[in-house]
């Protein structure tokens, strides 16, 4: 290797120790989404030249003419390329309406697939793929139309122009929805949206609650700034032998961060009915209060495992039938198991028929449901599943099925890749008493026998990976597995694709002040996905 005088021999531009740290110090603009100027920084700089004194930094004109458009297109290629090995040649996507806290508004569009085999992705922990493909500045004042435009025009640029499919496009956008519906596209809202919508609607209809969640943020906000009442609190944990936890402070327009509030003070109502006598704070909470909160956590706590669910990288549309399902019985048995919140359970009961009950009837979500292994027909009526089982030997008759079909092993429990992790299965548990036995049927011509044997199959058991399930599948039954990925591939929720977008809102308003729109737009694309590709590119 070539020897430096460290005072005054630098690594020239070509030489490799320069190139990879150069490299590192793109990504680092693109991830913590920093300003050029940021290589002008003193203690930067002083940074570097003890760490490698033969680097010489470029200077901010150089990353953003060249380092980071460069690396632009470059993980652009990469993800083109990956899009390509897409299963069944459909694409999903997620799409909403992204706010700055500087009230600049942009459009995304997330792509969501199924890639099986790869030979340009590295070997990951499952088949679900995604990649943000573009955020763009818009006009405050859009309509469904300008959108419309501009998704389809980013459809043609990424997707319909490597001959790959537009699948189905989940929002919480209503205008959107809305028009991309009236339009040629396929659009779903985004379950867990709803939930928020039905959850804060139900809060809102019983004075009670609001009142009980009145008091509730008074005494947090009590502890939060009394130094002494901090230090009771703590003083009675241990006391009482309490997890040593801090109180949470809702943001009121989020009902899971009042629900998780509601949460801490039951696990502390031992400390907190002491602390509030000795601290003499206005707010006590009586016995009464403490057991209607009791109850609209007990109501809460479904929802919020539900919103947590279908939130999952791995979640799909299959889910959403059944999530329906449970949520239903499980209203119905929380008028017997509460107390004092009628009229919010009341509001929850109407409101998932009013927002919800359509979903049941969507064919979208029917065959989803049909085609995961683990649910089946096991909701429907015998009458449903009938009526789902002809449209779906139609559906595979339709994409021409010819091959000669034979079962295979279901795929589940075969390698880690099949399991996936779930934080409360009680819910799940609701699943089984609701689930119907299937007895075998005659066998009979090609979609039709395909049809069967899969139907005449156990339904798996709900931590299975249904994708795992038909890439086992896929040699034998191709058109049916074929059929199953389409609508497997899409998520339920634009929750994981917000979840790109995390960084703190100061720092984007810190970046965005000093960043013009177009490379802002580029380093929020390499920020989401660099880790999505895994560095490779």
């Amino acid at each position: 290797s070539s020897s430096f005088d460290e005072t005054t021999d630098k690594f020239s531009d070509t030489h490799p120790v320069a190139k990879k740290i150069t490299s590192l110090v793109a990504e680092m603009i693109a991830l913590d989404l920093q300003p050029y100027s940021f290589v002008d920084n003193i203690g930067f700089n002083r940074l570097l030249e003890y760490l490698q004194p033969q680097y010489s930094l470029p200077s901010p004109s150089y990353f953003s003419h060249t380092a980071i458009p460069e690396m632009y297109d470059s993980v652009k290629e990469i993800i083109v390329s990956h899009l390509k090995e897409a299963e069944s040649g459909v694409v999903h996507f997620t799409s909403g309406i992204w706010m700055s806290n500087q009230t600049r508004e942009y459009l995304t569009l997330t792509a969501h697939w199924v890639t099986f085999g790869s030979r340009v992705r590295p070997q990951c922990e499952d088949y679900h793929c995604s990649a943000l493909l573009n955020v763009s500045q818009i006009d405050c004042d859009y309509n469904g139309i300008s959108i419309q435009k501009q998704l389809e025009y980013w459809w043609e640029t990424w997707i319909t122009s490597i001959g790959l499919q537009i699948g189905i496009t989940v929002t919480d956008n209503q205008t959107m929805g809305k028009t991309l519906n009236e339009g040629e596209h396929s659009s779903v809202q985004c379950f867990c949206h709803t939930v928020n919508l039905i959850v804060n609607e139900a809060i809102k209809s019983q004075r009670m609650v609001q009142n009980l969640l009145s008091i509730a943020r008074k005494i947090c906000e009590r502890v939060h700034r009394s130094p002494k009442a901090k230090e009771k609190l703590a003083e009675l944990q241990k006391e009482y032998h309490l997890p040593q936890h801090q109180l949470i402070q809702d943001v009121p327009s989020k009902w899971n961060t009042s629900f998780h509030m509601l949460e801490r003070l039951i696990e502390q109502k031992r400390a907190i009915d002491e602390m509030s006598i000795e601290c003499s704070f206005r707010e006590l909470i009586s016995c009464d209060q403490w057991e209607v909160m009791q109850s609209v956590c007990h109501a809460l706590k479904p929802f919020e495992v539900a919103s947590r669910e279908m939130s999952t990288h791995m979640s799909t549309l299959s889910q959403v039938i059944p999530m329906i399902h449970i949520l239903n019985r499980k209203i119905e048995l929380l008028f017997e198991e509460t107390m004092g919140i009628d009229t919010m359970l009341k509001s929850l009961k109407e409101a998932m028929v009013s927002r919800l009950s359509s979903i049941l009837h969507d064919p979208r979500y029917i065959f989803a449901t049909l085609l995961d292994p683990r649910y089946k027909t096991s909701l429907f009526t015998e009458e449903e599943a009938e009526q789902y089982k002809q449209d779906l030997i139609r559906e595979l008759e339709i994409l021409n099925a010819t091959s000669d079909d034979k079962p295979v092993s279901n795929g589940c429990g075969i390698g880690s890749t099949s399991k996936i992790s779930y934080g409360d299965n009680s819910l799940w548990s609701l699943m089984e008493d609701m689930k119907k036995a299937k007895l075998p049927k005659e066998k009979t011509t090609l979609p039709e026998e395909m049809v069967l044997l899969y139907l005449e199959e156990e339904v798996l058991e709900h931590n299975c990976d249904p994708l795992t399930y038909w890439n086992f599948k896929k040699s034998s039954w191709p058109v049916l597995s074929k059929l199953a990925v389409r609508f497997l591939g899409c998520p339920p929720s634009i929750v994981p694709s917000e979840r790109l977008f995390s960084t703190s809102n100061e720092s984007i308003s810190f970046s965005q002040s000093r960043l013009t729109m177009e490379h802002f737009e580029k380093l929020i694309f390499l920020k989401v996905n660099l880790p999505l590709i895994y560095f490779q590119y």
